[in-house]
């Protein structure tokens, strides 16, 4: 074959081979952008389809995507192929042939394999049952959630104010009781942005005993202490010495300039605080009375019952709209005195419902699942409900993902084999 004639055929693999399967960083640039869309779509339809089923009392379980292996082959040859011509055969057989014409060949395959974790093991159930701390909701806040959002969600009760306590677990027929802790949640974020109060950690130091002959501060009695958490410290005057542990404390600080604002005046009252105070500790306590229904006196101290992750997502599935049909047949129940459910996330979580469109979401869906014939969705113009969601995701992120659980099964798919 004249050489002219090779050069072309190569040039015609290698543009082949372009238009395909990509090599090198050219892979990376094709594929990794759809892959963490992929991936973010997953999850996000996993969240709503778990908050979904939650409204429905059902269970559900996750799958998480621990890896993603791609791999790319490419294949390709070059050949000359004899022709043979209608004189040749009267001959024997091979004994000429009347032209040489090339033959190319060439091929790719992207193998993809994807291990996925599914997130029902023991350590993982622990935590999603275990209520968040105190310095998660702190640093919430603090870079940039609006307290509002953050306590509505998170916070079951403050000072024994309730949070419309039954919406946050499976549903039971107990009167609901939220417009107290409304309130509270706008006079928090009213008096957020108008930079009357903030809410920061701070270590404090607690004394542990009374005073210590200071031959008595050993070595090995400091290695003990250490080993609890405590310290030694000198007393006043260096005789004595006095064990003391350090501590990290949550702490409401109040702005002198607002401390007799109508804001913070009408909190105090909700929440039965002592008024005027320019700091009030924050702790976390369970099984606070309600104020209302057992009278005490005013506290320098804001207790705090957070919720848990199964809580939160508890709460949050209240926000569901169910379809008519549902209620009559009893798939889903109303509250006792009747009230609209959706009431308890107005303002921070919406999923609508819609039935029909079979083959596609409905049009302005940003996430949709589909369950029991219906669309649910969230609208993709309701910016309150994706900051949910996107919130929700991230904490259960940090939860589930950050933290290597040992032991748990993998299924690992290859796809396209």
């Amino acid at each position: 074959m004249p050489r002219n004639a090779t050069f072309l055929v190569v040039i015609l693999i290698l543009s082949g081979l372009g238009s395909g399967c990509a090599l090198g960083p050219k892979s990376i640039e094709k594929t990794h952008g759809r892959y963490a869309a992929a991936v973010q779509r997953v999850d996000e339809e996993q969240l709503l389809r778990d908050i979904v089923r939650l409204r429905y009392t059902e269970a559900s379980i996750d799958l998480s995507v621990s890896s993603i292996a791609t791999q790319c082959e490419v294949s390709a040859g070059v050949e000359a192929r004899p022709f043979f011509g209608t004189e040749a055969l009267s001959g024997p057989l091979f004994k000429s042939f009347a032209a040489i014409l090339p033959f190319v060949a060439a091929g790719g395959a992207n193998r993809i394999t994807v291990s996925l974790s599914p997130l029902d093991d023991g350590s993982t159930i622990r935590r999603f049952l275990t209520p968040i701390s105190t310095d998660s909701l702190v640093f919430l806040v603090q870079t940039g959630w609006p307290v509002s959002s953050v306590v509505r969600i998170w916070v079951d009760r403050l000072n024994g104010v309730p949070n419309w306590v039954t919406p946050s677990g499976p549903q039971r027929n107990v009167p609901p009781d939220f417009a107290r802790f409304r309130r509270v949640s706008e006079l928090l974020q009213a008096a957020q942005d108008r930079e009357l109060i903030s809410v920061h950690g701070e270590d404090a130091v607690s004394e542990r005993s009374g005073p210590i002959p200071a031959e008595a501060v050993t070595a090995a009695a400091l290695v003990e202490a250490a080993k609890e958490g405590f310290e030694y410290r000198p007393r006043e005057g260096g005789k004595t010495w006095s064990l003391v542990k350090r501590q990290r404390r949550i702490v409401l600080q109040v702005n002198p300039a607002g401390r007799r604002s109508p804001e913070l005046a009408e909190l105090a009252a909700l929440l039965h605080l002592k008024p005027d105070l320019y700091q009030y500790e924050v702790v976390l306590a369970a099984g606070v009375p309600d104020p209302a229904k057992n009278p005490a006196e005013p506290s320098a101290v804001l207790r705090l019952t957070p919720r848990s992750t199964a809580q939160a997502l508890f709460f949050l599935a209240n926000g569901v709209e169910v379809p008519p049909k549902h209620f009559e047949t009893g798939l889903v129940r109303l509250p006792l005195d009747g009230t609209d459910p959706t009431e308890a996330t107005q303002g921070v979580f919406r999923v609508r419902s819609c039935a029909g469109h079979k083959h596609a979401p409905p049009p302005f869906a940003y996430v949709a699942v589909r369950y029991r014939d219906h669309w649910f969705y969230i609208d993709d113009r309701d910016q309150e409900s994706k900051a949910t969601l996107l919130l929700m995701l991230q904490l259960r992120r940090l939860d589930f993902r950050r933290q290597q659980i040992g032991n748990v099964p993998t299924l690992t798919l290859p796809v396209g084999r």
